[in-house]
């Protein structure tokens, strides 16, 4: 019998050194699927006590709250917050954490792999290939060195993307309306207007967090102030792109390709009309997902849940809310 803290697992795979970290604390893990629905979440807290909650995907509501009255913790395995009522938790004094910049490399690494594949037309190439077509004189791609990219978010992966950019002789610039003046990265220009930023840029990525003035920040008249031939990247958030609006600027030929690995509903539906969209690659909300990457958020979420029922202050960069 275990005689530790009752934790709900909200994962079908949990690294092994955050497993190992649960089991020594004696903690009685309840583990349910990665996809496990709300009324699975409200089944598992009533079941017995329960004292903290590692999510990912499930949504934490306020009927999740009221089925857990021992709950102290909810700490999210990775860095967006979207499907947690963070307003009702704080109501109740449920802590909310979240695994702030342990998978930051990852993304900025799928954010940049995404970008080279659209600029060299990787995926309509391949498609090529495998219908038989030698379309070797088609597509004229382009270099990163000397393109203008665009970075709408310079927190944990924005600055990490900056990072990994820097070789390729890109011009980079950011916009970020709450980034501190000194955490602006050297050398590095800064748009105080995200107009400014769609109208210049050749590639734009948004890597920013899923809130109100975010919801559809790319909307039609945000693509129309992009410049015609230039090209989306999204590895933040599915909704901060009107996937319509979208559509309709691939279609026309405004933007030249778009590279998503979040969409506004998860999956996607099978007759979405992006699918049938020539340069555009998909990817399942993957940006966070390597080994290395998968291992630090796991045992930094687990960490955190420990914080609040030892009663230690959290590190500050993971407190929500």
């Amino acid at each position: 019998m275990k005689n530790g803290p009752r934790i709900i697992v909200n994962s079908d795979v949990l690294a092994p050194a955050a497993m190992a970290l649960l089991e020594a604390r004696g903690a009685d893990v309840r583990q349910l699927g990665t996809h496990a629905s709300e009324a699975e979440m409200i089944a598992a807290v009533s079941e017995a006590p329960t004292h903290g909650i590692l999510v990912r995907s499930t949504k934490i509501t306020p009927a999740v709250y009221d089925a857990a009255p021992d709950l102290c913790v909810v700490s999210k395995h990775g860095v967006g917050y979207d499907n947690i009522d963070v307003a009702a938790a704080k109501a109740r004094g449920i802590a909310v954490l979240r695994a702030h910049g342990a998978n930051a490399r990852s993304v900025a690494e799928l954010a940049l792999a995404m970008t080279i594949s659209l600029l060299r037309y990787v995926r309509p190439l391949d498609v090529a290939l495998r219908e038989g077509r030698w379309a070797q004189s088609a597509f004229a791609g382009r270099e990163l060195s000397g393109s203008k990219l665009g970075i709408v978010g310079c927190g944990a992966v924005g600055s990490s993307l900056v990072a990994l950019c820097r070789p390729f002789g890109l011009d980079l610039r950011i916009y970020d309306p709450y980034l501190a003046p000194e955490a602006v990265p050297e050398g590095v220009g800064r748009f105080h207007a995200f107009d400014e930023l769609l109208a210049w840029a050749d590639i734009v990525t948004l890597h920013c967090p899923l809130t109100q003035e975010t919801d559809r920040m790319i909307d039609a008249a945000a693509l129309a102030r992009m410049p015609k031939g230039s090209f989306l990247v999204n590895a933040g958030r599915g909704p901060l792109v009107d996937d319509v609006a979208l559509v309709a600027a691939l279609e026309s030929g405004h933007l030249a390709g778009a590279a998503l690995d979040t969409f506004v509903v998860e999956p996607p539906a099978a007759d979405h009309p992006l699918w049938k969209q020539k340069n555009v690659i998909f990817t399942p909300h993957i940006g966070g997902s390597t080994r290395q990457s998968m291992e630090r958020v796991a045992v930094q979420a687990v960490e955190n849940i420990f914080c609040i029922l030892d009663g230690q202050a959290p590190p500050a960069r993971c407190v929500v809310g």
